[in-house]
């Protein structure tokens, strides 16, 4: 699951579910679209409940770091709801946000705690760096990083063009495609 940007798909507005002022659906703490049977809402397009908030009526960031969780939780959630088995609450504490402005540039707020430049930069490549799948791809990107400095263009990802799902396959205990 990937997740981009910080507005909803226009087809949401088109559509007679409930969506809150930003366009986002309006979702219950389950990942359920609230007042709809069988509906389910994770990510960008989700307006989730933050039950870690202080305050009340706060809602979850539309951000990777909810939308992987929430993506486990809704699998978990649907299938739960299949066996007739209780649903779980989406519950994760903000921890922060990172992000590059660029080579050896970022900016960090994370556990209460701002960075700039360097640091922040290195933060936000750690991070995103742990949350790739495999070893295996884990080394390729830190390679195709490390190398970026050398070369223009990026190289590590050429090779993947023929089969670009196996590592996440792999990662999901499948078995990567053979090759030639």
């Amino acid at each position: 699951m990937w997740t981009a940007g910080v507005k909803p798909h226009p087809v949401l507005a088109a559509s007679d579910l409930p969506l809150n002022e930003r366009g986002r659906l309006t979702a219950t703490p389950r990942l359920t679209v609230e007042g709809t049977e069988h509906a389910w809402t994770a990510g960008d397009a989700a307006a989730v409940p933050d039950l870690t908030a202080p305050e009340k009526g706060k809602e979850c960031a539309p951000n990777a770091q909810h939308a992987v969780r929430q993506a486990k939780v809704l699998a978990e959630n649907i299938l739960a709801s299949l066996r007739g088995e209780p649903l779980k609450n989406y519950e994760h504490k903000y921890v922060g946000s990172v992000a590059s402005l660029g080579l050896h540039r970022g900016v960090a707020h994370v556990y209460g705690r701002k960075l700039k430049g360097y640091p922040a930069w290195l933060m936000h490549r750690t991070y995103h760096l742990s949350r790739v799948p495999t070893f295996n791809r884990k080394a390729r990107v830190l390679a195709e990083w490390t190398l970026a400095g050398l070369f223009k263009r990026e190289i590590v990802s050429l090779g993947s063009l023929e089969h670009p799902r196996a590592e996440f396959e792999l990662a999901a205990g499948g078995k990567p495609p053979k090759t030639k």
